[in-house]
């Protein structure tokens, strides 16, 4: 395994940071492994996918394709969080390996749940619509004149989604080398 300043020095230019310690290598920073190539192909498969994918093929593959590029990026989501927190209440000690394991574990545990269990499945697409309808109550409310209610998401419960789990393991290994690139 390379040494963290040469595991640094291949990533792409445009994603190494100005920012720079004594020795010259670029620093890592709190919630910036989410502008690795890999989070950003997940969010941009992810668009393309649901919006127009999903409308033309509307097939096995589209959702399982939806479901991959969530389990990339979602692990990835919650360490950048846990880490702009963590540096809000302390000087920051780094990228986190355990907090890599915890969020990819977290987010194989709940997809599981929410995609065999009825009662995740609906604490699920409430609490995202709930989430989302302060955003969607004021779009409605600017261009209609009226407060939507509260809608949940459709959300097909299928035991074959459970085959794109192993895509969290490239979620842990993104994690686990930016972890042991400082």
């Amino acid at each position: 395994m390379a040494s963290p300043s040469e595991s640094i020095k291949t990533w792409p230019k445009w994603f190494r940071r100005s920012a720079r310690i004594g020795d010259g290598v670029p620093r890592v920073l709190p919630g910036d492994g989410l502008l690795h190539p890999v989070p950003m192909v997940s969010i941009a498969l992810l668009v393309v996918n649901d919006h127009v994918l999903k409308r033309v093929f509307g097939n096995f593959w589209t959702g399982k394709l939806s479901d991959l590029a969530g389990l990339v990026f979602f692990p990835l989501l919650l360490v950048a969080a846990w880490e702009l927190v963590d540096r809000a209440r302390a000087p920051w000690r780094g990228p986190s390996r355990r907090a890599v394991v915890v969020s990819v574990l977290t987010t194989g545990m709940v997809f599981s749940l929410v995609k065999l269990w009825l009662p995740a499945k609906l604490a699920y697409c409430y609490g995202l619509a709930a989430l989302r309808w302060p955003a969607w109550a004021l779009v409605e409310f600017t261009a209609r004149g009226r407060i939507p209610g509260l809608e949940p998401l459709v959300l097909v419960q299928d035991a074959s989604d459970l085959l794109v789990l192993p895509a969290l393991f490239i979620s842990w290994a993104v994690g686990h080398a930016r972890a042991g690139a400082e």
